[in-house]
């Protein structure tokens, strides 16, 4: 497998294709993500991900401009599909407390789920070595899901029995949607990584109100 990975170029699928490109350039990066997260990158070769998912190493090469930007790729579209029920999570109308709680229960079940840590494991074995890799992490990952908490934030404080209490400037709203996030997932996902049973559903439940809470009050000490 030496001098696969190449240079890291950034490449997605090509805007100009066809649909049978779209179609090879898509099931490469599915199949190469279950592969990298099963073995490690070292652990896979590219005729392995071709034979697996067809297409050629020529495609790899002309799609994502080698190994690595396969790689980079195939994890950032495995992070998209870990985090798709909350960042799909409805919370149109709902109050603070019901909105957060729900984005709460959606965000730990996504990173508890055997899947994630899966792959969460293969990020801390490979990141040091792929610098590029932890940027499109945090990218996909915990920026992402601070987004969405940040969103439903500034409707909800705006809106209802909640309006007048948003603060004014939209940073303050990314602080309240970072800690949220930190205190949702921080303990229960260090402790899964390294654990053999993740936090059952009670202990679960009990996390998300604890953050739930908080945030209503650091809200309410501002109003």
């Amino acid at each position: 497998m030496a001098g696969e990975a190449g240079a890291s170029t950034g490449r997605r699928c090509p805007t100009r294709r066809t649909g049978r490109g779209q179609a090879t350039c898509d099931r490469l990066r599915r199949v190469a993500a279950c592969l990298f997260v099963a073995r490690g990158y070292d652990g896979v070769s590219l005729d392995e991900i071709v034979q697996a998912a067809g297409g050629s190493k020529t495609n790899i090469y002309a799609f994502y401009g080698g190994k690595e930007g396969l790689f980079v790729a195939a994890i950032e579209a495995a992070l998209g599909e870990v985090l798709r029920p909350l960042t799909e999570a409805d919370t149109r109308g709902l109050a603070l407390e019901e909105g957060l709680t729900r984005l709460g229960q959606a965000l730990i079940d996504a990173l508890l789920s055997p899947k994630a840590l899966a792959l969460h494991r293969t990020l801390i074995g490979e990141t040091g070595r792929f610098p590029r890799l932890g940027a499109a992490w945090y990218a996909a990952g915990p920026a992402t899901s601070q987004a969405a908490f940040a969103g439903f934030l500034a409707r909800a404080l705006a809106a209802g029995e909640d309006a007048g209490r948003a603060p004014g400037d939209p940073s303050e709203i990314a602080v309240l949607a970072r800690l949220f996030h930190d205190m949702v997932a921080g303990d229960l996902q260090q402790r899964a990584l390294f654990e053999t049973e993740p936090a059952g559903v009670a202990e679960r439940a009990a996390a998300v109100a604890a953050a739930v809470r908080a945030v209503e009050a650091l809200v309410a000490r501002r109003g």
